[in-house]
């Protein structure tokens, strides 16, 4: 009997080894979390492992993150202690982020030591870094020269390490010839570094007088005051003493910048040379709030808000230098109407954006609605476009930009506690 036929299989040649998937160098990874679209997915990223965490933190690596992601806006500042901090809301996405660091307590400032009462206020906030005011700080120089200078501190709430800045020399004032009781007003202030890996740090002190403006400069690296500019009013400018009354500084290009109210004229610090100059504005905008802000290819930009009975809106200017043979000219590009007809003042611009408050009272406001509040809004300058950021106390006038926490690895070099050292004569 014939056996039954059995089928043969083909005979399978040998297949090529599977390709084995390219090996995930540092320099790939560190390519591809760079194109991680949010600072929250790229802290999720950190948590996976222990090679990405590690990755993640080189400073270097960070640099190169915020470079390409700026930092976000996270809420606004006003009053010092457990309720110096307003998140921003939803729908902003930078919300969630914004309600972890509120929770987190950074802003309590109970690492600082005690200044006495009133305590600690917060003077300006740049890169980061708060700069506050000792309210309860004792009159410091003697005789004519007697003033009420504050204490300083330049703290980092995340990483809650602080420096207290040396006092004022007592003769610096004395060398400027310029009195406790000739002083009108002072302001201090941060001056930006552009890199928020960069660990030194400069604090201004903008000085005005009957007669003078003077501007003294701290630096971290000196860890010294000394003089950085100084303009006599009527002199310079023909202004008449008594008169200047400098609005809130802004900076822009390198340059400082103060209005100089009820005058239509703009006072100009150039931090590179630390000289003065005045710059003349547009026609009727000596009682406008505004805002400067860099412009494209070196210009200088400006918003500011016009109320009248009809409608409230912001005009956007440029400030052209040297076109068609004309230095110094303003062009206005844009005039934008703004939600309701109440008064709105900025409070700051940062990342292509102007912040404007819209304020309680006012001649065009509806005061009949049951619920009215403060309500910050951004402007976007490019686009034009305006977003409710947040509703808001009147005390919270400082913007404060961030990263999360867990990227924010930065030691500052110095802002350790240390003992002040004690003038030769105390008063």
């Amino acid at each position: 009997m014939a056996s039954p036929a059995r089928s043969i299989l083909p005979r399978l040649e040998p297949t090529a080894s599977p390709r084995q998937p390219a090996v995930l160098t540092n320099d790939v990874l560190e390519e591809i979390f760079l194109r991680v679209a949010t600072h929250g997915d790229l802290a999720r990223a950190s948590a996976a492992c222990v090679s990405f965490r590690r990755l993640i933190a080189d400073p270097n690596f960070l640099r190169r993150f915020r470079s390409r992601h700026p930092p976000l806006l996270l809420g606004f500042l006003g009053g010092v202690g457990h309720e110096a901090f307003q998140p921003v809301e939803a729908p902003h996405p930078n919300a969630p982020v914004a309600r972890a660091l509120c929770r987190a307590g950074v802003f309590s400032f109970d690492y600082l030591p005690d200044c006495g009462e009133p305590g600690w206020s917060l003077s300006d906030v740049c890169d980061g870094r708060l700069l506050l005011e000792a309210e309860g700080s004792p009159v410091h120089g003697n005789g004519a020269n007697r003033f009420a200078w504050p204490d300083l501190a330049v703290c980092d709430p995340l990483s809650r390490q602080y420096l207290l800045l040396p006092r004022m020399p007592e003769d610096l004032l004395a060398f400027l010839q310029i009195k406790g009781r000739d002083i009108n007003d002072f302001d201090d202030l941060l001056v930006p570094s552009g890199d928020w890996e960069e660990t030194s740090f400069r604090v201004l002190r903008m000085v005005q007088s009957r007669t003078t403006s003077v501007v003294l400069v701290f630096s971290s690296t000196s860890s010294c005051w000394s003089v950085g500019a100084s303009t006599s009013w009527d002199v310079s400018f023909h202004i008449p003493p008594r008169q200047p009354v400098l609005g809130r500084p802004q900076f822009a290009h390198g340059c400082c910048y103060c209005k100089l109210k009820y005058l239509n004229k703009l006072l100009k610090l150039d931090m590179n040379t630390m000289e003065f100059s005045t710059i003349d504005l547009p026609p009727d905008n000596e009682s406008h709030s505004m805002a400067i802000v860099e412009a494209a290819e070196g210009n200088l930009g400006m918003f500011s808000v016009i109320s009248d009975i009809e409608v409230t809106s912001v005009q956007y200017y440029i400030f052209v230098q040297n076109l068609s043979g004309r230095a110094n000219e303003w062009h206005i590009k844009k005039t934008i109407p703004l939600p309701d007809r109440c008064f709105y003042e900025f409070i700051g611009s940062a990342q292509g954006y102007v912040f404007l408050v819209r304020m309680r009272t006012g001649p065009f406001c509806n005061l009949s609605q049951s619920h009215f509040e403060y309500v910050c809004f951004s402007l976007e300058s490019k686009t034009a476009n305006i977003q409710r950021v947040s509703g808001m106390g009147p005390s919270f006038s400082y913007l404060y930009f961030g990263f999360p926490s867990s990227l924010s690895p930065r030691r500052i070099q110095g802002y350790e506690a240390v003992n002040r050292p004690e003038s030769s004569t105390e008063s």
